[in-house]
């Protein structure tokens, strides 16, 4: 009989800090970058009004590694004290065909979502960024801010919720209370993203979620919420002023609003398209050219990010003596 481990969330977050989680990132971004890894398009179906499901498939032959995911997320966000976001991810031994793993997806999604973020600020956000702009405070949210803390000596940070969010962004507030030196600060009013070297975005927005006039000269962002053609957090102008890097060119430019409304409008010229994060990590193609340059990194999420953090935490949880062990 085989034996599975099984990791719930508890497990996750005792088990990977997102220090480890954006390493693991770095990892799965070479491996795409250097196409040493499989991964067929992901499958995407819109069930009613309220849900989407995920169908993720990825294989790393260097690990003898492949994952399944599967995820469903609740468009209009999370109820009755349940996430927005919950799902599975499977572990399989592509060697040998054995399942090795199964994973709790809600907090491996927002954990390897918040390592890309983190990821991308290192390579790409200013030296010297302090401020940090976050709309979203779901679960999501969380990461993001742990992991471009992680990457910058943030001093303050505006949290952008929504006045169906208001307790979520209070809970958000109170959480980090004794636990971070960072000042966070509720925020309603755009103006305040003139002195923001740092936006990160994890909402459902059908909706720019600010203008493209409002932004500080020299900021970064990091924009991980629209995953669709019906969800939109950036300016359609945006591109016309930023330089655009993102984590898989094929899964962006054909699924998520953020690129596909300027592409239709005429509003991103391919000049201001750089390419991928692991050709940036790689050195493959230049980042940042100078304090004032405003940078994009979109991320629409992949399937070998999830592999790759999935299996750091299956090896260190048998390590470990983590999780729970069921034979199949």
């Amino acid at each position: 009989m085989n034996t599975i481990k099984v990791l719930n969330s508890e497990d996750l977050k005792q088990l990977v800090s997102i220090e480890e989680a954006i390493e693991t990132v770095v990892d799965a971004y070479v491996e795409l970058s250097n196409n040493t890894a499989e991964m067929p398009d992901r499958v995407i179906t819109g069930l009613g009004q309220e849900l989407d499901i995920f169908f993720k498939l990825s294989l790393v032959p260097n690990i003898n590694t492949a994952a399944v995911k599967l995820l469903s997320i609740r468009k209009q966000g999370g109820v009755n004290g349940h996430p927005a976001i919950q799902g599975l991810v499977i572990l399989i031994d592509s060697e040998n065909n054995l399942t090795q793993a199964i994973i709790d997806g809600s907090h491996l999604t927002a954990l390897r979502t918040g390592a890309a973020s983190g990821v991308a600020t290192r390579y790409l956000a200013r030296e010297d960024s302090s401020v940090l702009a976050l709309f979203g405070a779901g679960a999501q949210a969380y990461t993001q801010f742990e992991a471009v803390c992680a990457e910058r000596p943030i001093k303050k940070a505006y949290l952008f919720g929504s006045s169906k969010t208001s307790q979520s962004v209070q809970t958000f507030i109170d959480y980090y209370k004794g636990k971070s030196n960072v000042e966070i600060i509720a925020a309603d009013n755009l103006e305040v993203l003139s002195s923001v070297d740092i936006i990160c975005t994890v909402t459902p927005s059908s909706q720019p979620l600010f203008k493209t006039n409002q932004l500080k000269k020299g900021v970064h962002i990091n924009a991980a919420g629209s995953y669709s053609p019906s969800m939109h957090e950036l300016p359609e102008d945006i591109f016309m002023h930023t330089s655009l890097f993102v984590d898989h060119k094929e899964s962006c430019f054909s699924s998520t609003a953020d690129i596909l409304v300027p592409l239709e409008k005429g509003l991103l010229p391919m000049e201001n398209f750089k390419g991928e994060i692991g050709d940036l990590i790689l050195g493959k193609i230049k980042g940042r050219s100078n304090d004032s340059e405003i940078t994009v990194f979109k991320n629409v999420g992949i399937a070998i990010q999830d592999l790759m953090t999935a299996k750091y935490a299956y090896d260190k949880a048998c390590k470990e003596n983590f999780g729970t062990s069921i034979k199949m």
